[in-house]
């Protein structure tokens, strides 16, 4: 009962391995800077893979062709270390000696396919490199990848969240699921280093230890199905150190006078404070012919003094103003399901504004994107966050 409980395990691990990892490799458009990551759990699927063959030849015979994929082992520990490397110090993606990282993959590799392709003959010299290649573990390799894992921790600690300005909501998401998975690398390492420390018998087979190996897996791509979000940016390339703030350009115009200070500290408060509430409540900018009119009707503040008010704070006209909110509304609605099959024109007319050009102007000089540039970025990864800066 165990063996068909670790068999299906195993083959459960395999698929859903498969499935993420081709996802993440092979998407460019989300996922250009988790290649890394994308091999990683490529290798772990194969790896389940060869676990799959141990624990079913208990029932049924298969093919010793199974056998060359569990030099995917070797690829685990390096895929880790750079995809964490070229995510906390982004740069080249792949460097000069990238390349060194993936030896110890491709001499096992090379040498379980001669010991495969051997098998059909009678060489002494096939007989002695299966011996060697025919258990993977061994402490030598197992302390190469804890010094990954200590390296790959390195990068973690030394992260300066502070050097990068702007909202850092994003930023801090994305760290956390570094650290989580450093350390479900670490443990993994860690456990296969101390049980073949303590125990050595490599002639063995252990089942626990290829046990691991899967559950990592399951435990990666159960984080990717349920979080995808935090692998989302609004770039178009998977970019964790790019800034996600939306900045809001403004014009100065020149001949504005200065503004007499007509209202105490405490009425202004007031009055943004009613401003605000009116506006969050009550979504008047969803008329298409809202003026400051309106606005003074249904706050009681006069157009005079709303007028200063939007001015000075917000460094903003009135018409402005009410654009930059209707801008929020959209990108708040922009992955409401309500809006899935709207188009362009569909949303902007439902945000309130009264024309495609009014639109157009208003996403240019807000956000300095155009409405589908900026429906691309906001619909692809939007971090939920409503945070405004103004220059």
């Amino acid at each position: 009962m165990i063996d068909i409980l670790l068999s299906l395990f195993f083959f459960i691990a395999a698929i859903a391995g498969f499935a993420t990892s081709l996802i993440v490799v092979f998407s460019r458009r989300n996922y250009s800077k988790s290649f890394f990551l994308g091999l990683f759990l490529l290798s772990l699927a194969i790896v389940s893979v060869y676990n799959f063959y141990l624990s079913a030849n208990v029932f049924k015979d298969f093919p010793d062709f199974f056998s060359i994929t569990k030099s995917f082992i070797f690829l685990s520990a390096p895929c880790s270390f750079l995809y964490v490397r070229n995510i906390l110090a982004p740069g080249k993606k792949f460097r000069k000696y990238d390349w060194l990282h993936f030896l110890p993959f491709a001499i096992y590799f090379i040498l379980n396919l001669l010991v495969y392709a051997g098998s059909y003959t009678n060489f002494s010299i096939v007989d002695a490199i299966a011996l060697k290649v025919k258990n993977p573990f061994s402490i030598l390799m197992l302390t190469i990848w804890l010094l990954y894992v200590f390296f790959q921790t390195i990068l973690i600690l030394n992260y300066d969240l502070k050097k990068f300005k702007g909202n850092q909501f994003h930023r801090i998401k994305v760290l956390n699921w570094i650290r989580v998975y450093n350390l479900m690398i670490l443990f993994l390492f860690s456990a296969l280093f101390v049980h073949y420390f303590l125990v050595r018998k490599v002639n063995v087979l252990d089942l626990s230890s290829y046990f691991l190996f899967s559950s990592v897996l399951f435990f990666t791509v159960g984080w990717l199905y349920f979080r995808p979000h935090i692998f989302h940016d609004e770039e178009e390339s998977f970019d964790f150190v790019s800034d996600t703030t939306v900045v809001i350009k403004t014009k100065e115009v020149k001949g504005n006078l200065p503004l007499v200070n007509e209202l105490t500290s405490d009425k202004k408060e007031e009055y943004l404070l009613k401003l605000e509430h009116v506006f969050s409540s009550k979504k008047l900018f969803l008329k298409r012919d809202f003026v400051i009119r309106d606005l003074s009707d249904e706050t009681g503040i006069s157009v005079h003094h709303l007028s200063n008010l939007i001015n000075s704070e917000f460094n903003l006209h009135f018409q402005d103003y009410v654009n930059l909110k209707r801008i929020e509304y959209f990108r708040d609605k922009i992955n409401d399901p309500e809006w899935k099959d709207l188009s362009l024109e569909g949303m902007a007319w439902g945000s309130g504004f009264k024309s495609r050009t009014t639109c157009f102007r208003a996403f240019i000089k807000h956000t300095g994107k155009s409405p589908s540039e900026y429906f691309k970025t906001i619909r692809i990864g939007s971090d939920k966050t409503n945070a405004y800066y103004f220059k």
